[in-house]
């Protein structure tokens, strides 16, 4: 008897000092942070759809659009991005559709009219160039970006549901110097060179829903700029982006040589002359 009870007591003992390293070691596993949850998606052959509302404007007046972007990931990366404009009901021209890869943008619309028998324009080469998913000047695409802008958070709170998961709402401001420094997008679209004066300065407001993964289901951003062109006019700029089917296999095709006019084609092009 005594011997069953000193093998129970080593046994209870052995169980509490496993189960204290256990608990520890998750202790410090802690949750997921929204950098590494994104860098788990960027893996080959997957991706996210987004969709935007764009209302821009200045001096009273004010305009809107509609864009959708597929993004697909691969190694650490977004490696193909589908961008198009989401037509008005009432539009009477074909609407404006990227496709973005590293080096390499292609074309189609009215903003770039193909020549017979074509479908795309090679529309812009650049070995430096590379798509990024990014809205609002926020690059979702890139786990160091997004650490950056979630490091000037102000304030938390309950933000509902989106994709089937229940939110929570970051939100803060950063400025054009801060995203600069942070962000491969903001530096390859601001002409990689950084903001000097005033336009270092502006300051965007964003809000990021972030789903119990972590992964951003919703972003909005605002701000406003000095634009000088023969006057002094300020111009706001608002974006509420919403993303859905994180992990969704995804493949977006470089169009091939035989359907793709090269940049001196196009411009030639009746369609082209007409525009």
């Amino acid at each position: 008897m005594r011997r069953w009870i000193a093998t129970m007591a080593v046994a209870v003992t052995v169980s509490v000092a496993v189960t204290g390293l256990g608990t520890a070691a998750d202790a410090q596993t802690g949750p997921i942070s929204p950098a590494d949850a994104l860098r788990r998606q960027l893996v080959e052959n997957r991706g996210v759809t987004m969709s935007e509302v764009t209302t821009w404007g200045r001096d009273g007046g004010k305009n809107k659009s509609r864009q959708k972007t597929r993004a697909e990931f691969g190694k650490g990366t977004v490696t193909a991005i589908d961008f198009r404009d989401v037509p008005r009901s009432n539009a009477s021209e074909p609407p404006v559709r990227f496709l973005r890869f590293k080096g390499r943008t292609y074309c189609q619309g009215w903003i770039c009219p193909t020549p017979e028998g074509k479908t795309w324009v090679l529309f812009y080469e650049d070995e430096k160039s590379r798509p990024f998913l990014k809205s609002g000047e926020i690059d979702l695409g890139d786990p160091a970006a997004l650490r950056a802008v979630l490091a000037t958070t102000e304030a938390k709170r309950p933000g509902g549901v989106y994709d089937g998961t229940r939110a929570t709402i970051h939100q803060g401001t950063i400025t054009y110097a801060q995203l600069y420094k942070a962000s491969l997008a903001f530096r390859d679209q601001y002409g990689r060179k950084p903001p000097a004066g005033r336009a270092a300065k502006v300051k965007i407001s964003w809000r990021l829903w972030l789903g119990k993964d972590q992964l951003v289901r919703r972003v909005q951003t605002s701000w406003t700029e000095l634009v000088i062109n023969g006057t002094r006019v300020r111009e706001f700029h608002v974006i509420d982006a919403r993303l859905t089917g994180w992990g969704a296999k995804t493949d977006i095709p470089v169009p091939s040589t035989d359907e793709t006019a090269k940049q001196g084609d196009w411009k030639d092009s009746p369609s082209s002359a007409l525009s």
